[in-house]
């Protein structure tokens, strides 16, 4: 900011100086008991005046290398920015500082969902490929229905994922928060995934509760369709999954309880991190992704439940999904 400018945002206070000055002078000078020369007059004026141009040019260069600051600040806004030296110049700097580190955490933001867009659509490609690869395979051999069905739903999987995906960061133009009967939605997703209970052979133990859970339909189906799948996936052939209820301070807790291989110790902290498939997913012939817990630990914080889950290796895995009692819903 130049001089010439810096006068100019005070030329209010310059005027009401001058005209304070000039009213005091003419008084002086029309009082009959005080007699003052006119030169005096004019001289004391002009003396107020040069004080008056002192100050401002002392002011002036007293923050001239804070509106420097300013002017640099903007190549670079990376760094904070410091060199306050009264209370208006350390108000500005606050606000403008927090404004910098919004803008910075909301840039990083989203250069982090893009890197994670671009992560996963590479990532989805490549596995979608596989069933693909397969249902081409099945047309040059006799056509093998069930293989056929096995593909197809991991495709529908898959692009399900992709979608809820896709969705998560809009996530509010896209849920509906209402009671909803918690044992139909379980039901629901049992049926998605009959083929999978009636090939492998297992077991369903089924026992939910009547009363109503405040959630979205449609994300919680595809939560419990994740971790259905999950437990199906790695449960053995012959195995039993155990589906029941439980009220806990007024909230509703939902078990969904497998006989499976388990998750070790050192991968349970992890199991909700974006892309980690731990030591069960990393065996021969899985098609873990490790996105499937990460989008659950997502909605179902988006959705204001909370999820846990308890394990121990060769004995099984259980998830509970807690949903909050929430009376002012009500």
């Amino acid at each position: 900011m130049t001089f010439f400018k810096y006068l100019r945002d005070h030329i209010y206070s310059i005027l009401i100086v001058l005209v304070g000055m000039t009213f005091v002078e003419l008084v002086l000078f029309l009082d009959p008991r005080v007699h003052f020369h006119l030169g005096t007059l004019v001289y004391t004026w002009i003396l107020a005046v040069i004080f008056l141009v002192v100050n401002l040019s002392v002011s002036y260069l007293h923050k001239k290398s804070w509106y420097e600051q300013l002017s640099n600040y903007q190549d670079d806004l990376s760094k904070e920015l410091f060199g306050a030296r009264n209370n208006e110049q350390q108000f500005i700097q606050d606000k403008i500082n927090n404004i910098s580190l919004q803008y910075r955490n909301e840039l990083t933001e989203l250069y982090q969902n893009q890197k994670d867009q671009r992560e996963y659509t590479e990532s989805w490609v490549h596995d979608i490929k596989v069933p693909l690869a397969a249902l081409k395979l099945s047309q040059d051999d006799d056509l093998d229905r069930e293989l056929i069905a096995q593909e197809l739903e991991e495709i529908d999987y898959l692009v399900d994922q992709a979608l809820y995906f896709a969705r998560l960061n809009n996530f509010s133009n896209d849920y509906l928060i209402q009671e909803q009967d918690l044992n139909d939605i379980v039901k629901s997703c049992i049926r998605t995934n009959k083929r999978l209970f009636i090939s492998k052979r297992i077991g369903i133990h089924f026992e939910i509760t009547d009363k109503k859970v405040l959630t979205d339909e449609k994300w919680l189906s595809f939560i419990i369709n994740q971790i259905l799948s999950n437990s199906l996936k790695y449960t053995a052939t012959g195995g039993k999954i155990n589906i029941f209820s439980t009220t806990h301070d007024g909230n509703i807790e939902l078990h969904l309880k497998d006989n499976g291989i388990g998750i070790k110790n050192q991968d349970i902290s992890r199991v909700f991190n974006k892309g980690f498939t731990g030591t069960n997913g990393r065996k021969s012939g899985s098609k873990s992704t490790g996105m499937g817990l990460y989008l659950v630990k997502k909605m179902v914080d988006k959705l204001g439940h909370t999820i846990q889950i308890k394990s121990q290796e060769n004995q099984g895995t259980e998830t509970i999904i807690t949903f909050l009692d929430l009376p002012y819903y009500k």
